[in-house]
């Protein structure tokens, strides 16, 4: 049986470990979805700024959106990054779309980019308006309409 010392040394001897490289750290966390990112910022210091990163909440909100322009990094980062993206807009989409059994298929993807056009024009409409709703507001949008 070995001590915790020893096998300190045993681990050492056979790699490095996962904090050694930060780089390789924010690539494995940028493939967790986006409540075990949120956990894993509580697990020390070096993973909660690396789970902090713009990169790694841009590459969990290109898992599920992707973006076709070049131009999207600077609307995001207007809006309030990528982190605020996924948290208001793409993570609780995607959450209905699991839940509901329909997170794949053409509709998904059109549910998605509706829900993050609507969160546009929100973030456009607290700067214009100054955090208030507007009364030419187009956020009833996002009622569910019975059309029977």
């Amino acid at each position: 049986m070995g001590t915790v010392q020893g096998e300190g040394e045993h681990d050492k001897a056979r790699g490095y470990h996962i904090n050694d490289n930060a780089d390789l750290l924010a690539e494995i966390l940028a493939r967790l979805d986006g409540r075990s990112l949120a956990a894993a910022a509580s697990v020390c210091c070096l993973w909660r700024a690396v789970s902090s990163k713009e990169s790694v909440w841009e590459a969990l909100c290109n898992r599920h959106v992707s973006y076709a322009s070049n131009g999207t990094r600077a609307v995001v980062a207007a809006l309030g990054g990528y982190r605020r993206l996924y948290c208001r807009c793409v993570g609780p989409i995607a959450d209905r779309l699991l839940v509901t059994g329909r997170e794949t298929g053409p509709t998904a993807a059109v549910r998605l980019s509706l829900s993050m056009s609507l969160f546009s024009i929100d973030c456009y409409e607290r700067l214009v308006v100054g955090g208030r709703q507007s009364p030419s507001s187009l956020l009833f949008l996002r009622n569910t309409v019975d059309v029977s």
